[in-house]
Parts: structure tokens; C-alpha cells; sequence
């Protein structure tokens, strides 16, 4: 892949909140137009969508379809590498002018077998002959009213499509898009908390959080780590088990906690014990535990390579921006009930400070908001820590599984 196509991915979730596909995000610094799918040939394509879309599902890991944009130059050229069909769904951007020619260009795809969605859709009767043939159309909630998007949602239904909510800010969007017939959604609302009203961190939510606050310390000591684990009876059984995987491959069978503690060491011990507090959240959909994760550890990977920042502490800052979300319980209550660095607490506050910055850079790369991205950090330094977290998340849940 050329070094200066930036790339990021956004969930598409069903009714049930399970991720169904990811759209891939992308911009090419010299040409903002030029496409992903075109530089290279089929089999690097398909490596590329794997590295993307590929996700732990119940133990086993698999490929989700890939939303992609087609500019009309693409369309007309019909220049795409032999993907195959069922991981890639075909976005027709909006702002295109509809004549004869595009009309055909659609069919030629569709008749192909590649699935079509209209992207930011607003409807125009010239529209008519492209949603006989399409299976997705894209609402954008953002540039609708409630009122128009009501009458976008009759004006469909004469014709067999799939609706598509874009921009699902909240919870009560979100109930309230499933109850007007929309069937797939997209927007980082999962990631913004349900607070509610008095609620207590549980006894296994709060050792998990006084856990992972011990792991921001660079000087932690496994005994350390060792009392901590031990007042959650579940986590010092799942930590030996792991250790006795045949992950390890260990001639002999460990049967201590501290033994366990001690063969993976505090930088294992730091991401199992992450991983295996927030899996174990199953009230919440799997992509919220993802984007934790894989903040987390673009945030490590990123202050690795910078002498003035701790990659064990960035990794617990990636863990700690999240969990409100994650434990429905407000920010500031979590933060009260842990010691982290002064610098750390600052970043996941108000976003200052060096880890701050960090923070802020790796969330705006995630979600594609590209003119956020500062200068600080280069094209192929996020490209590198992206794909390294995704290929690490997805890699460390399926053995965990």
C-alpha cells in the first residue's frame, strides 16, 4: 500500500448492535480523490480489505464485507481488482450527475454481481432507475430533518432496498432510526456512555479498575499485581489457565498465581489482564471492547517510538478514556477511585498535555477525521500503529477465546 494513504474503518452495526461490515475511510495526501482499491492488484487488494475487516467472532476469526467508495471514474472505467463479490459492498458517492451513462455504469457493476449502496442519498425522481437496481441507500441524520427523513423513508419503499442510517449520535437516534424501518447503522455512538444516575462500580469492576491503574506504574512489582489479582477469584483462575494454554507450549503445568505472573511478566500480564476485563463486559457490543483496544494499544505502539512518553502508560490511558462507556458509569467517578500520573489524568480529562495530544491524535486517526491529525506524527507512523493494533486486537481475542 503507498505510504501516504491514510486508512481507518467505521463499524456498521444491524438492529442487534453486531458489526455486519466496516466501511473503509481513506485519503490519499497528494490526491484526495484517488481510490483505494486501485492501487494494487487483486491479491494485495484482498490482503488489504483482510487487514481491515477482519474481526474475533465467537472464538473464530472472520472476514466482514467492506463498504468502499467508487468516484465516477471509477465507475466508468470499471477499473477494480477481482475481489470477491462478498466482501465488498460499492459506494456510489453522492453529487454525481445522473444520465444515461451512469444508469449503465451501475448496471454493468451490478450485473457483475457486486453490491451497490447510494451514499449521503437524497432523493430526486432522476434517481428512479439507479433504486430499482441498488441494495443499500445511506441517510445521512445530520443533513435531514425529522421531517424529511420521514419522507425519504415513504418515497423508499416503493423500491426493495436496504436503509442505512449514517451519523447515529445516541442511543435514542438510534432506537429511534430501528423503529422507523432502518435495518443497518453507522456512527460512534456505542462509544459514548449510557450514564446512569447514582450508579456504584460492582466489587469485580473496581479491582479491574484499581488493576489497571497499578499497570500505569512503570515500577509495578508482580507481587503487587499478585494481590490485586487475587481478591477476584474469576481473574486468577483465567490468568492461570491462559498461562497453561498451549499458547505457551510450557513443559510442565503452572499451578500458582505468582508463577503465572512471573513467566508473562508485567507488559503480558498489563494486556491479558485488559483483555479479560473487557471481554468479560457482555452487556456491551464486541466493537465497543474493539475501539478500546485498539486505542489502547495505537496509543502504546505511538509513545514507544517517543522518549518523553511511557508506552505502558499510554496503553492504560487508551483503557481509561474508554471505560465510562464501557462500565456505564461516569468519568470522573472511575478516575476518583484510581492513582494515575497527573499527566495521564490530564490527557483523559481535558485532552493537555503531551499524552493529550497523543490521545487526541490516535481517536481522530481511528475515526477518520483526518484535518484533526497534527503534524507531529507521520503518515506511515499512524499507518504502521493502526495496523498493528487492528492485526493485534483481532489476533489476541481470538486466542483468548
Amino acid at each position: 500500500m503507498p505510504q501516504d494513504i491514510l486508512m481507518a474503518r467505521q463499524p456498521i452495526f444491524d438492529a442487534s448492535l453486531s458489526v455486519v461490515a466496516y466501511e473503509l475511510l481513506y485519503r490519499n495526501t497528494e490526491n484526495p480523490q484517488h481510490s483505494l482499491i486501485t492501487d494494487g492488484n487483486s491479491a494485495t487488494s484482498q490482503v488489504l480489505l483482510n487487514n481491515f475487516t477482519s474481526i474475533c467472532k465467537a472464538g473464530k476469526l472472520t472476514t466482514l464485507p467492506a463498504f468502499i467508495n467508487l468516484t465516477r471514474e471509477m465507475l466508468a472505467s470499471g477499473h477494480i481488482p477481482e475481489i470477491s463479490r462478498k466482501h465488498i459492498v460499492l459506494e456510489i458517492l453522492e453529487g454525481m450527475t445522473v444520465d444515461a451513462t451512469l444508469i449503465s455504469d451501475i448496471r454493468r457493476f451490478i450485473d457483475a454481481g457486486y453490491r451497490m449502496a447510494l451514499d449521503d442519498f437524497i432523493y430526486s425522481p432522476e434517481y428512479d432507475p439507479i433504486l430499482e437496481m441498488v441494495h443499500i441507500v445511506k441517510l445521512d441524520l445530520l443533513h435531514l430533518s425529522d421531517q424529511q427523513l420521514i419522507q425519504h423513508i415513504e418515497l423508499l419503499k416503493p423500491f426493495k432496498v436496504t436503509l442505512l442510517a449514517e451519523k447515529v449520535e445516541t442511543q435514542e437516534v438510534f432506537n429511534r432510526c430501528k423503529a422507523l424501518g432502518f435495518k443497518l447503522f453507522q456512527g460512534y455512538f456505542l462509544c459514548r456512555p449510557q450514564v446512569v444516575e447514582g450508579r456504584k462500580l460492582s466489587s469485580s469492576k473496581i479491582v479491574m479498575v484499581q488493576l489497571l491503574s497499578l499497570l500505569a506504574d512503570p515500577n509495578v512489582t508482580t507481587s503487587a499485581i499478585g494481590q490485586i489479582v487475587k481478591s477476584d477469584p474469576q481473574l486468577t483462575f483465567k490468568i492461570i489457565r491462559i498461562v497453561n494454554s498451549p499458547l505457551f507450549n510450557l513443559i510442565r503445568k503452572i499451578e500458582s498465581l505468582e508463577e503465572a505472573i512471573v513467566l508473562l511478566g508485567v507488559q503480558e500480564i498489563k494486556r491479558w489482564c485488559a483483555l479479560i476485563a473487557l471481554s468479560g463486559e457482555t452487556a456491551k457490543p464486541d466493537e465497543l471492547t474493539r475501539h478500546t483496544l485498539i486505542r489502547a494499544r495505537m496509543c502504546e505502539h505511538l509513545a514507544d517510538t517517543n522518549p518523553g512518553l511511557s508506552g505502558s502508560g499510554a496503553f492504560t490511558m487508551g483503557i481509561f478514556a474508554g471505560l465510562d462507556a464501557l462500565l456505564n458509569t461516569p468519568r470522573e467517578e472511575i478516575l476518583q477511585q484510581v492513582v494515575l500520573s497527573d499527566d495521564i489524568q490530564r490527557a483523559i480529562r481535558h485532552g493537555e498535555g503531551d499524552y493529550g495530544k497523543l490521545l487526541t491524535t490516535v481517536d481522530s486517526f481511528i475515526t477518520g477525521d483526518w484535518n484533526s491529525l497534527p503534524d507531529t506524527c507521520s503518515v506511515q507512523q499512524l499507518n504502521k500503529a493502526y495496523q498493528d493494533s487492528l492485526n493485534w486486537v483481532s489476533e489476541t481475542l481470538e486466542k483468548i477465546s
